[in-house]
Parts: structure tokens; sequence; C-alpha cells
């Protein structure tokens, strides 16, 4: 798994995950021709009204008696204020209670943590004040539940980290105003490489071998009214020292704030001049493959590590072959582009698919002056990988996704006005089979391995709901309400 996550010191509402640029415009916001038409009865169709398959609910027992162990726990790290910071410790899925005998590891006032592919280490480079300065490196042995500390006085938050498949060495990507990539080997417990980036590392990952590293930057390089410093940057690096293998910039591909169109002065501080785009960007699993959803546009780019090669693609609607002969004299419509368009993509544990939402927002300006956000969501696309063609799209409002473990489910969510909602999307049967009120769901494993999905947001600083289910979000194992902010440490 390996995967990266993070806390910031405090949270007073549930995080989001909405990009940088979308949460600078609305700062900003708050201060001042188609597809070829169907012509056979027989041609699928791919605006989809998604099946809704409710699922029973099993009732939770009211008094829950804890019989767990630290294998069948979930592992969390809880904010309990100024004093004492974050916390991690072992949690009973089945009551929401740290279990006994366990003592609490403190992870600072902020943190960025990751899991070894075997799920024996967690690594965490943990700051002490909110700076994000004289940050170090805490290692976790899971099985023992002891310790080891380096002191490696990182200064910069962690932007990416990710353990290399044998779980020797530790990537880990930081910085300020100078942003660094270091390498960290474990058994040597120290520093082996670190070198300075010109632009600020947001994926990385080891390849299949562990040979080398692969990293996706976006340039950091402003003009003076905030505008992307360029294309993104794909980088092949030896993984012992760090040294250059191959790199490329992603021509077409836009990634960071942008002016509104050609006859618009860019200004950040008035709104409807420029636009945020946030393309989806993810690695293939099991793969030495990026995957690039564009943002302002309906392509996917393909980084190719170990051919060295990059391929842009149209994603377009699988049409059947009588379709696919009329499109060869069709022309092609382009979208206009909004004020900002943000997408998330995940990728099917085969590899084969795609998994794609978005939400597009408009600044809009009313008659007395003020300006509203509006925002267009651009529903669920299952692309195929190898060659970019939109199998299916369903309607849906949701703003980010994630997948479980296996692959058989995913999850989507948005926010209401007061709370977040997440909808359970069977793979498998292509079908929503249930929705969640209240819930901000992402999928989670016991130490042991086995999947569970979890939740939590705020309703207030003081006030958090954390949720445990079952991977389906048919059985409720435990519902409760603290003063502590839980975060889950997924995979």
């Amino acid at each position: 798994m390996g995967g990266v996550s993070s806390m910031n010191i405090q949270r007073k509402k549930e995080p989001m995950r909405i990009p940088i640029f979308l949460l600078t415009l609305s700062l900003i916001l708050t201060a001042c021709a188609s597809p070829a038409t169907e012509l056979s009865q027989t041609a699928p169709s791919l605006e989809t009204e998604p099946t809704v398959v409710p699922v029973k609910p099993t009732a939770v027992p009211t008094e829950a008696v804890s019989k767990a162990t630290f294998a069948d726990s979930l592992l969390v790290v809880e904010w309990q204020g100024g004093a004492k910071g974050n916390l991690l410790f072992p949690l009973d899925p089945a009551t929401g209670t740290a279990l006994p005998d366990y003592e609490p590891i403190p992870f600072g006032q902020s943190y960025s943590s990751a899991f070894s592919p075997d799920r024996r280490t967690l690594a965490a480079v943990t700051f002490l004040n909110d700076q994000a300065t004289n940050g170090n490196l805490l290692l976790i042995d899971l099985k023992t539940w002891k310790t080891q500390r380096f002191e490696l006085k990182l200064h910069g938050w962690v932007t990416a980290m990710a353990f290399s498949p044998d779980g020797g060495r530790l990537a880990i990507a930081h910085g300020d105003s100078i942003n660094k990539l270091a390498i960290f080997d474990l058994q040597q417990g120290t520093i082996i490489a670190q070198e300075p980036t010109d632009s600020i590392v947001t994926r990385l990952k080891f390849t299949a071998s562990g040979e080398s590293l692969m990293l996706y930057m976006i340039n950091n390089n402003f003009t003076e009214n905030g505008m992307s410093g360029g294309p993104p940057q794909v980088l092949l690096l030896d993984a012992p020292d760090l040294s250059p293998r191959w790199s490329v910039e992603l021509e077409g591909v836009r990634d960071g704030i942008f002016a509104k169109d050609e006859k618009t002065t860019p200004d950040l501080s008035q709104p409807g001049t420029v636009m945020y785009l946030s393309p989806a960007v993810v690695f293939a699993p099991e793969q030495d493959t990026l995957y690039v959803a564009h943002a302002d546009s309906d392509q996917l780019t393909i980084v190719d590590f170990d051919a060295q090669n990059v391929e842009t693609l149209e994603i377009q609607t699988e049409l059947s072959w009588f379709e696919r002969l009329l499109s060869l004299t069709a022309g092609v419509a382009h979208a206009k582009v909004a004020d900002g368009t943000s997408k998330q993509a995940v990728v099917s544990p085969d590899g084969q698919f795609l998994y794609v939402v978005g939400m597009r927002s408009e600044s809009v300006q009313s008659k007395n002056g003020n300006w509203n956000m509006n925002q267009i969501p651009l529903g669920l696309e299952i692309i195929r990988a190898g060659d970019g063609a939109r199998v299916e799209r369903f309607e849906t409002e949701a703003a980010y996704l994630s997948i479980s473990t296996d692959g058989r489910f995913l999850y989507l969510g948005n926010w209401t006005e007061n709370a977040p909602w997440t909808e359970i999307f069977d793979a498998s049967t292509r079908q929503i089979i249930t929705r969640k009120e209240g819930i901000y769901a992402s999928p989670a494993l016991r130490v042991n391995g086995e999947p569970l999905l979890v939740s939590t947001y705020s309703a207030s600083e003081f006030s958090h709901r954390m949720s445990v289910f079952q991977p389906d979000g048919s059985q409720a194992l435990s519902e409760w309400t603290g003063s502590g902010y839980v975060a889950w440490l997924t995979p």
C-alpha cells in the first residue's frame, strides 16, 4: 500500500480534499460538438442513471463488549489539544475505544505517514510545532509496538512519501521555499541521498524493481500574479543516489492557476479573472505507469516510465462499429473552460480501468455586485486504461472518491451545506448499493489486513462524529461522537 496521509494541527471542520487552488479562489470570492448521434437501438447508452439497490442494515448491539485483539484493531491518530497534540493508538472497531495495554505514541502537532508494503512498519514524519520545522522520522514496529526516532531536522511540509517495494528505503519529498527529495535507508538509519527539486513533488512512487523513483512535479515558478510557471514534469531517478535517468514535461497538461481567458488580465484579488485546474493524477498499481486525466479537456495522458514514453489519448465514448465508421467524418466540439475544474481518479487493482470524478466551479456576479460560486458535478466516468475509451458514465454529484483495496467498491462523496454524504458503488455490478448521509467515508484496514469503511466529520471544533462500517456499508460496527478528532490511517 504505502500511501501517505497527513494531519493538520487542529480539525475545526472536516477536510474536503479540495485542491489548494479552489481554496484560494473561494477566499477571493468571499472577500469581495457532442459524440456521434446514436443511430442503432442496440448501441449502448453511456449517460447512465445509477441503479440504487438498497442494502438492509444490520442492527448494532447497544452494549458491545470489546474482545478485540491488536490484529483486529484499526490504527488511528487523535488530536487531543495543544498540550498533547496528536496521539497514535490501536482502536477497537466494535466499541470505538482504545485497546488497553498499548501506550499511545506521540505524533507531534502535525505529521505525515506511510505504511511499508508488508504493513509491518509505520513511518511518520512528525513536527513538534505548527511551522513544519525540525521534522523527525518515527518508525513504529507494529508487531512489537516499539518505536525508533531519527532526528532528520526536515524543514517544510511533506508533500509525498513512499516506501520501496522491499520496505528497505523511504522516499520523502518536503520543503517550503526550497523543495527537497530525500531517501532514508531503514537498515542504516540515515538519509543516504538528498537533492533539491526545482518544483513541488506531489506524487512519487518507486518502480516495481525498486531501482528507480518516479516523480510527478508541478512548477512553482509563479509570476507576480500567482500564475503557474509551466507544465508539470515527470522524472525517473536512480533510487540509491537520485541521479536523473529520464525526464519530460507534460505538454498540454495544465495543473495550477491560470488566466481565465486571453482577454482577461489575471489578478488573484479579482474574482472571475483566473481559473484553477487540478487534473486527476494517479499511479497504476503494480505497474510503472502514471495516468493524468486532464482537468480542462477530455484527454488522458499515460506516462510509461519503463518504456520512457508519454502518450496522450482522447477520452471518447466507446461506440459500436457503425458509429465508429460514421465518426470518421464527424467534427470535434471543445467545451469552454470555466473558472476552475478539479478531478480525482483511482485505478482498479488489475490496472484495466480508471474511475474519475470531478467538479467544475463557476464564479457568477449577481446584480448587486456580489460574487457566488456555482459547482457543476462532472459525474463518474469509467475509462479503459489501455486506449482511453469511456466505457460508461454515471450521473453523480460526487467531488471525491476512493476505492476498496480489493477494487469491489467505490466510495463517492461530497458535502451538503452542513454534512457530508457517501454513495457506495459496486464496481462488479456497476450499481450504487447505498447512500450514507452524514458519512465522509474512506477505506481502512484492520492491522490483520481485513477491510473496513470508516468516517470522521466535524460538526464543530469540539464535536466530531466517527463511524466504522463493513466495506459495503450494510453494517455499522460502531458510531460515536467525541471532542477529539480521530484520523484513520488508511491504506
